[in-house]
């Protein structure tokens, strides 16, 4: 089976190790989706806006059913889904990401993508309104 991993499971990420044993396939970028920052702020979450201009940056990897048991197992809270013809991504159902979560902001390209290397972070974490 085919995933599509736009975070923290992409090459160089900090989970990528649970993706030990899988194929990459190549990069892909997939239109009408927007990335925002987890309430916790420590990953994305894909959200669908339908608009063909938002363009998010992932890449494609063949996948086991060890690994898939894997990745259910860590992704817990998730749901594993095939949209569409897309690749099976991961995201929260029915959860308001819009008034609870920030946007990930659009590379110089245009396009949402998620640094998953561990400096991405800084400053992410660094609300001052004394919650």
């Amino acid at each position: 089976m085919k995933i599509f991993a736009y975070g923290t499971l992409k090459k160089k990420g900090i989970l990528h190790k649970h993706m030990e044993g899988a194929t990459f396939i190549r990069k892909r970028k997939i239109h009408g989706y927007e990335l925002y920052l987890a309430p916790d702020e420590t990953y994305p979450l894909l959200y669908f806006t339908g608009n063909k201009k938002d363009v998010v940056v992932g890449e494609l990897w063949q996948i086991d059913k060890r690994i898939k048991r894997k990745l259910d197992k860590h992704e817990e809270g998730y749901v594993l889904k095939k949209l569409l013809k897309s690749p099976i991504m991961t995201y929260y159902p029915n959860f308001d990401i819009k008034h609870l979560c920030k946007k990930i902001p659009k590379n110089k390209h245009g396009k949402y993508e998620f640094n998953v290397k561990k400096d991405f972070y800084i400053g992410f974490n660094s609300r001052n309104d004394g919650e």
